[in-house]
């Protein structure tokens, strides 16, 4: 998963895209905005939106200064519904009215929550900036709340960058403020002696990572061991110098944390992501529509088979009905000349007691006049006597005839022979088939 994570600083933006997959890590690219009177927050927001290639996660980092939070024990282990009554739980004890806030909360353990909140305008103008500009965030978060995903951070340490400080226990971020970057040492002491007067288990080192990081190390007044955080040999590949490690560091966390569903998302109730709902809801359109043309042409694929049987079905019937007229042209139409044919060919067949069928003394006349004889035009079975007209090229071709018809028959008898103009002849021939059973 691609992740672009922005973070606006108060003279500066900072994105970096990176890509996240299971234990593998990537860098697509970094670029530094300045913020100015010739160039505010839309104008580097629209230059962000025409960078942007494919379709990364868009995580925008704003100042934890807009963030409040407190520390809430609840008897729950879904965090689902830690958020959900949160506002409820809160009402009366923030100056903020529940009604203009959006809440999220982490789990600290033991059943205890850091609850944080924001005002839901400041949140809102930042999200509708990005939005006119192309590039609507999906996840509105701050960084510092993403510093227990920095890489090699201790389990338990006071992490801070000098503009933000945070603290991580038992790696978990328990605390996050803004600090004020122009004197960081002084801010960081204040900010740690107020946790230990609330009772507070500070962690035995300080952890410092970023741009200042070296003079933060190095300066004096610091309440705790300090120790810098160095780049890891393994995301030296990446990153190449120190100096592009400590200045995305924080946002690397972001992405790491965002992946692993620990970020906390303020883009809620009324400041909830919708466009990728409307996203999905148009790829359904899509789909239904082109579900719904599918069915539409499967039904006239149908519809148009249907009338091509029925074509077929009525040529049929037709053709049928010009074949029942040529052999019944004496007959009214019936009713199924179909069926009336068949009963018609089963007569000619005879049944299974009949010794000679009319199909069978057809065939062997068929077969018995070979090319002399010019056509058969009448033959007749009738109690066991076979009578046939015909006409033949010659009287010699008709006798060859009877003589074929010798080995099929028990008696055969020539009758009238007539002469033709042309030589050909007709003549009729009688005799008694041979009984063949089946």
């Amino acid at each position: 998963m691609d992740y672009l994570v922005i973070q606006v600083e108060p003279h500066r933006v900072l994105a970096a895209r990176f890509g996240v997959a299971g234990t593998s890590l990537s860098f697509s690219g970094a670029a530094e905005f300045p913020l100015n009177e010739e160039q505010g927050l839309s104008a580097v927001a629209g230059r962000i939106a025409a960078g942007i290639s494919g379709g990364p996660r868009i995580v925008l980092c704003l100042s934890p200064a807009l963030f409040a939070q407190r520390t809430v024990e609840l008897p729950l282990d879904n965090l689902r519904k830690v958020r959900e009554i949160l506002p409820g739980q809160l009402q009366g004890e923030i100056a903020l009215p529940v009604e203009e806030a959006v809440f999220e909360a982490l789990p600290i353990g033991n059943k205890r929550y850091l609850a944080l909140w924001a005002r839901k305008v400041d949140l809102r103008q930042a999200i509708e900036t990005f939005r006119e500009a192309g590039c609507e965030p999906q996840v509105v978060t701050s960084a510092p709340f993403a510093w227990n995903f920095l890489p090699e951070c201790p389990a338990d340490a006071v992490v801070c960058d000098g503009a933000a400080l945070a603290v991580v226990s038992e790696d978990r971020v328990t605390f996050a403020r803004a600090l004020d970057a122009a004197q960081p040492h002084q801010s960081i002491a204040a900010t740690l002696a107020a946790l230990e007067l609330s009772g507070v288990t500070l962690p035995p080192r300080l952890t410092i990572f970023g741009e200042h990081s070296a003079g933060l190390a190095a300066g004096d007044g610091l309440p705790l061991p300090a120790e810098r955080l160095g780049m890891p040999d393994a995301l030296a590949p990446l990153f190449k110098t120190d100096e592009s490690f400590q200045q995305l560091a924080g946002l690397l966390a972001v992405a790491r944390a965002c992946h692993a569903g620990a970020l906390p998302d303020f883009r809620r109730s009324e400041l909830a992501w919708t466009a990728g709902d409307a996203l999905v809801r148009k790829k359904m359109i899509v789909t239904a529509a082109l579900a719904a043309v599918a069915v539409i042409l499967l039904f006239v694929s149908k519809g148009l088979e249907y009338r091509a049987a029925q074509t077929d079905l009525a040529s049929l019937n037709k053709s049928i009905s010009a074949m029942y007229r040529e052999i019944f042209p004496g007959r009214t139409k019936a009713v199924d000349e179909v069926a009336e044919v068949k009963a018609e060919i089963r007569k000619l067949a005879g049944g299974p007691e009949a010794g000679n069928s009319v199909l069978d003394v057809l065939k062997t006349l068929a077969e018995a006049k070979g090319a002399t004889i010019n056509g058969l035009y009448e033959a007749e079975l009738a109690d066991g006597t076979l009578r046939v007209k015909g006409d033949a090229r010659s009287a010699q071709a008709v006798n060859e005839f009877k003589a074929a018809l010798a080995p099929f028959m028990a008696s055969v008898e020539l009758g009238e022979v007539k002469s033709r103009p042309d030589g050909s002849v007709s003549f009729t021939l009688a005799g008694t088939p041979k009984e063949v059973r089946k």
